[in-house]
């Protein structure tokens, strides 16, 4: 029954207003009154387990509450905002299931007559294990809807390119447990720029100042103690002339070095100047796999803070050392700085 015009609320009162019978989904007329906007969106908490669902567990088992009590089942079924015949449904579901009536079900129907044959969806798998084709590709293939093999591809969970990849490995952290056990090697390439700026913000400038320069580090594994220089190339005579300094500066630092691990780069690889320092301080070269910067990464981490804190163009200008005919610079040391850490 519905109340006539004049019992009900005038808009002014409609914040003190006591709601009518009818109105079921107690929230939503709290949210009307309050002025909030009503959303079909699920808010935690709410009658409703989603934008079409009428009753949550909660709202089921206060439907058969409420008809267990003496309520007529279309009372009760008003009282929540359904038909009587689906209240019908879940009374009788109650009976004969008890608790386990008032769970979340799957709206999927039993039977799908017009689903896709098994046979059809075996072909769309394995056109796309063996293609590696898109649904309209596979369509021209196949001679099959798009929107079709679309489906299929969703539903064996193949419609992603990347579900072809092989999982990703755990990497395995390490840290030697002494200074000196290992050391890692890196260089970086670094640009000088010039006054009045780079390529970018005219022609190119070739006169003093501008080029190249190349930041070789040494970090060791366990102390982080680093140590760096400012070559003009990364050619293997300066590279074997920075790894024995490097080497001698660990050693004044109390910590004789006994492995260095470098990249595959040529002046470490097939240097013959850096393998006899090596040879020379009796220390065991380490050489990382190809495609792999990750197992250098101490290094390759020291490397990026210096690009971060240090190589700005305005520090690269102040700094930048007159270049000589023979193109090699000399020798800058940047830091030496011990950066004690037990974490990697």
């Amino acid at each position: 029954m519905r109340p006539s015009p004049s019992a009900r609320p005038k808009p002014a009162d409609a914040a003190l207003a006591e709601l009518p019978i009818e109105v079921v989904d107690k929230e939503r007329a709290l949210r009307a009154c309050l002025g909030c906007s009503d959303s079909k969106k699920h808010k935690e908490g709410s009658l409703v387990s989603h934008s079409r669902a009428k009753l949550n567990p909660f709202g089921r088992r206060l439907l058969c509450e409420r008809i267990a009590k003496g309520f007529p089942v279309r009372i009760a079924a008003r009282m929540v905002g359904i038909s009587h015949a689906r209240a019908y449904i879940i009374w009788h579901r109650y009976l004969g299931e008890g608790e386990a009536a008032f769970e979340l079900r799957s709206s999927r129907p039993h039977r799908s007559p017009r689903r896709t044959p098994e046979l059809v969806m075996r072909r769309i798998e394995r056109a796309r294990r063996r293609r590696r084709w898109g649904p309209l590709r596979l369509s021209w293939e196949l001679g099959l809807p798009r929107s079709t093999i679309y489906v299929v591809l969703r539903r064996l969970q193949l419609h992603r390119l990347r579900f072809f990849r092989p999982p990703r490995p755990v990497y395995r952290r390490y840290e030697r447990p002494v200074p000196g056990d290992l050391v890692h090697i890196d260089t970086k390439k670094v640009g000088r720029v010039p006054e009045g700026g780079g390529k970018r913000f005219g022609p190119p400038r070739t006169g003093p100042g501008a080029g190249w320069e190349y930041v070789h580090v040494a970090v060791d594994d366990r102390s982080r103690v680093h140590y760096s220089e400012r070559l003009g190339s990364e050619r293997a005579a300066d590279a074997a002339a920075f790894t024995a300094r490097a080497l001698r500066f660990f050693l004044d630092h109390d910590s004789r070095v006994r492995q260095v691990m470098t990249d595959n780069h040529w002046s470490y690889d097939h240097g013959a100047a850096f393998q006899a320092v090596l040879a020379g301080a009796g220390v065991e070269h380490v050489r990382i796999p190809r495609y792999t910067p990750r197992w250098n990464g101490k290094a390759e981490a020291f490397i990026g803070i210096l690009l971060r804190e240090w190589a700005s163009p305005a520090r690269t200008r102040a700094t930048a050392p007159a270049r000589s005919p023979s193109r090699t610079s000399p020798i800058r040391t940047i830091t030496a700085v011990a950066m004690a850490s037990s974490e990697g």
